[in-house]
């Protein structure tokens, strides 16, 4: 069987890239699926073909170009887009639109389609362009919901912020032509994932929101149950050395710089543990956070709150900052399956997380988890307090999660369903 996939990493393509932001469980279950099928990665990337190391460098426009490259048994094919490469090219993106953009990229997809010749498509995520192609291929095509471009742009911004004050906090003329290009390119991103949407029949997913949300742009999709591998430092981790509960109150949330995962909630949640419950803790945030625009929303800042920005890390840093940690965070205003859940859960950490989207579909609130409302840094507060003082019930919980996060991320189990469902779109 020959199954295409169009992701939104280079997945194996370059051993010992980075494995920020989703690409390491995408290159997991490359190395579980590759050797059973006949396999090609069509990812997008900004370094032009000509400084790769190709086999076969084809022209589908000036500045859309596809490349072709056999790696360990998979036949890789990066997508140059020139046109999100500059400063300049985003402006031009902004005044002149995108729809150029969109046919020069959904041409290269048609002729890596035509090239390699797939049994079955998979698409990783509709936030990019890939979906589009589904129009044009008489191949079963099927997409692994990830998170959804529509709910998110809806939720973007945290109560009480306007798009106004977001895009100049702080007033730099590079970082506001930057905002406004993110808003402008979610917003198109949003519309566009209507059409791929509603274009497209089969979908893979883990949670009731992702199901709930894509049938009411697309009644009759057909839904298969589809798990997600972790990254393999989550799994391979020496449990009985990490996972000692700390004398010190230690808390660890691994974030991103959208301010609808919820950094806000994280300044307030600190100065409460701080100035009501005078706690001494340690709160690690990961990730690529830029404090400016939260600490001037919420008026606390990142020192007031007892914060430690901790900056992206990689899985072994962060399975030795959660397998030491009381607690793990999770502050989003919406999401999907997010697997900084299901990594800490992996590693038998007790989670507090907001019950927003998916992430009900994770947590059994007081078994495997803590759900509390979205927005209330006082209920989060509570829980953490409450756990903290109940070491018992944090060990119970974090045992219970971790049970059920070997099932649910099992990478035999998961390899073999996807296989089958390929086999049933055939």
């Amino acid at each position: 069987m020959r199954v295409l996939w169009f992701a939104n990493t280079p997945s194996n393509y370059a051993a010992g890239g980075s494995a920020y932001n989703g690409q390491g469980w995408v290159s997991a279950l490359e190395s579980a699926v590759s050797g059973k099928v006949q396999l090609g990665v069509a990812f997008l990337t900004r370094t032009s073909p000509r400084d790769m190391s190709l086999r076969q460098v084809n022209v589908c426009s000036r500045k859309v170009k596809w490349g072709k490259d056999f790696r360990h048994g998979v036949t890789y094919y990066p997508v140059f887009n020139g046109y999100d490469r500059s400063r300049g090219g985003r402006f031009s993106l902004l005044i002149h639109g995108d729809a150029r953009q969109e046919a020069d990229l959904v041409a290269a997809y048609r002729r890596i389609v035509a090239d390699f010749r797939p049994d079955v498509i998979q698409i990783f995520g509709s936030e990019h362009s890939f979906g589009l192609v589904a129009a044009h291929t008489e191949v079963p095509v099927i997409l692994h919901v990830q998170g959804l471009i529509g709910p998110c742009f809806r939720s973007y911004l945290p109560p009480g912020a306007s798009w106004r004050r977001f895009i100049l906090t702080p007033p730099r003329p590079g970082q506001i032509l930057q905002k406004i290009y993110t808003r402008e390119k979610l917003k198109r991103a949003a519309a566009r994932e209507q059409r791929i949407l509603a274009g497209i029949r089969y979908y893979l997913g883990r949670t009731e929101w992702d199901h709930a949300e894509v049938r009411k742009i697309r009644p009759d999709a057909v839904f298969f149950e589809g798990g997600e591998l972790l990254r393999r430092p989550f799994y391979e981790a020496d449990i009985e050395a990490v996972g000692s509960l700390p004398s010190r109150l230690s808390l660890v949330t691994i974030i991103s710089e959208a301010p609808y995962k919820g950094f806000d909630l994280v300044l307030r949640t600190g100065r409460l543990l701080r100035e009501e419950y005078r706690l001494d803790f340690e709160w690690k945030v990961f990730g690529n956070v830029e404090p400016r625009f939260f600490e001037e929303l919420t008026g606390i800042s990142v020192e007031e709150a007892g914060i430690t920005l901790a900056g992206v890390a990689d899985a072994s840093e962060l399975v030795d900052a959660l397998g030491h940690a009381s607690l793990y965070v999770h502050p989003s205003y919406i999401d999907n399956s997010p697997n900084a859940v299901c990594e800490a859960q992996l590693l038998g950490a007790a989670v507090v997380a907001t019950s927003v989207g998916g992430v009900p579909s994770l947590i059994e609130d007081g078994r495997t988890g803590f759900l509390v409302r979205s927005g209330s840094p006082d209920e989060i507060a509570e829980r953490v307090v409450a756990m903290y003082r109940n070491k018992d019930l944090l060990r119970s919980v974090g045992r219970q999660a971790r049970e059920v996060a070997l099932r649910r991320h099992d990478r035999e189990r998961i390899a073999a369903e996807l296989l089958a469902v390929w086999q049933q779109l055939l």
